[in-house]
């Protein structure tokens, strides 16, 4: 994953942009790695469909029979790693981002065999895709890099519109982990989780950062409330892992919760 090399000053949006254009005058594997730290092109998309497997497909699975006449949503499909997985378990795939290289993933995914796709740029806050019009929302390694909670929340009530009723998201974002990160201590995770809420007490902290680092750690508790207010209850909870499979056991940046619109 390409960190920036400076504190973000030009914002959120311009900044995600400009280092993402940046990578697509380059190679194919620096481009597409741009998005995660593998070795290579290859390697992206292999990881994408473990972390597809892994961290969404579980926890949505019970809520979405017959999947081949569904359509699920990725919030943010940066180079498409895990949208490719995602459309090979689906009907239809839809992709939003902020960034202009729709083009260039959409052609990659293709000649992979995801041709069951849509891509949409959108402005990080609402999306161009109509009411009620998925069945499944993800989101993965992409609410921690937003830099402001009222964009958050923005996504949140986004994803309440697009979903139709009694639809499921699994949406990942960023925590409070001084101590288990990329760590395999279940005590300190468990520690974490029960004392954010005094170390946030807002329920969120916006932190300066490079671009592709994390500008946003939420509380459990603050997302429960968020969601519920947005429409939806919560179904379960999930913690993301390092690197799956290799770092399966250790604690990762993101919480995780399952929701289902009312």
């Amino acid at each position: 994953m390409a960190i920036g090399s400076k504190i973000e000053t030009r914002g959120h949006i311009v900044g995600f942009r400009e280092e993402i254009q940046a990578a697509s005058g380059k190679s194919a594997d620096d481009f597409f790695t741009w998005f995660d730290s593998a070795a290579d092109a290859d390697a992206s998309f292999v990881r994408g469909q473990w972390d597809f497997s892994l961290h969404i497909a579980p926890y949505i699975a019970k809520y979405v029979p017959q999947p081949e006449t569904k359509t699920i949503l990725e919030i943010g499909y940066g180079g498409g790693r895990i949208l490719a997985a995602a459309a090979r378990s689906f009907r239809g795939a839809v992709g939003v981002d902020i960034h202009d290289e729709a083009a260039r993933v959409k052609g990659e995914l293709a000649a992979r065999g995801a041709r069951n796709i849509e891509l949409f740029k959108c402005d990080g806050a609402k999306w161009p895709c109509p009411d009620a019009s998925v069945d499944a929302v993800y989101t993965f390694i992409v609410l921690q890099h937003v830099e402001k909670i009222a964009i958050w929340r923005s996504c949140i009530e986004e994803t309440a519109r697009v979903l139709k009723p009694g639809g499921v998201a699994m949406l990942y974002f960023g925590r409070w982990a001084p101590v288990s990160l990329n760590r395999a201590l279940p005590l300190a995770y468990w520690a974490e989780r029960f004392t954010e809420r005094f170390f946030l007490p807002q329920g969120y902290k916006e932190l300066k950062a490079h671009v592709n680092d994390t500008n946003l750690l939420v509380t459990l508790s603050f997302a429960r409330r968020a969601l519920r207010e947005a429409g939806f209850r919560v179904l379960d909870t999930a913690v993301s892992r390092k690197k799956v499979p290799d770092g399966l056991h250790q604690f990762g940046s993101q919480h995780g919760l399952l929701v289902q619109k009312i």
